[in-house]
């Protein structure tokens, strides 16, 4: 019996659901208004992330002081628009900033395997990077110019204690001795 009165009630509930006319639920000002809001708020975070990274975003933050600005004098599609093109600029600043980052480090990369070269004669190893080089103790230790073993991972370790704390720690540009 209460399975029968609960699925009635169940389909009353879904049909005074459906049944009812769709008009909007918040006001055509109202919603722009909202629009307004989140636009300038996400622009907000895009110049946060684009700061963060080291870019310049002194042209996304005026642009989202003129968003702040419109939005006070209730001018919404204008604040909406202004912030939009803040987020755009932010983002771009970012990018740029990232790409400027890569090219520097490929840059010591490239310094690194320089070093690299002339480090190998005199039994030290300068540790490359893990996504160009894929260097930790177990991986150099298998390198043919040296134990050709990855077993043999520790005589590289007890060889640096003094700069190794933990093994499984190995920095980009460490100088490793290889007894």
């Amino acid at each position: 019996m209460k399975k029968v009165l609960g699925l009635f009630l169940l389909s009353l509930l879904l049909l005074v659901l459906t049944g009812c006319p769709k008009r909007p639920l918040v006001a055509p000002v109202d919603q722009a208004r909202l629009d307004a809001e989140e636009a300038i708020a996400s622009a907000s975070k895009a110049i946060d992330a684009a700061w963060e990274v080291g870019a310049d975003v002194a042209i996304a933050e005026s642009l989202l002081e003129e968003a702040r600005g419109a939005f006070a004098e209730g001018d919404y599609p204008t604040a909406t628009s202004k912030a939009w093109e803040a987020e755009a600029a932010a983002n771009a600043a970012r990018e740029a900033a990232l790409a400027k980052a890569m090219e520097e480090e490929e840059v010591v990369e490239e310094e690194i395997a320089e070093e690299e070269v002339v480090e190998e004669v005199s039994g030290v190893y300068v540790v490359g990077t893990w996504a160009r080089d894929r260097d930790c103790l177990w991986n150099i230790a298998k390198k043919k110019r040296f134990y050709g073993d990855p077993w043999k991972w520790k005589r590289i370790y007890r060889a640096n204690q003094d700069k190794i704390k933990d093994p499984d720690l190995i920095y980009p540009g460490q100088r490793l001795s290889i007894p």
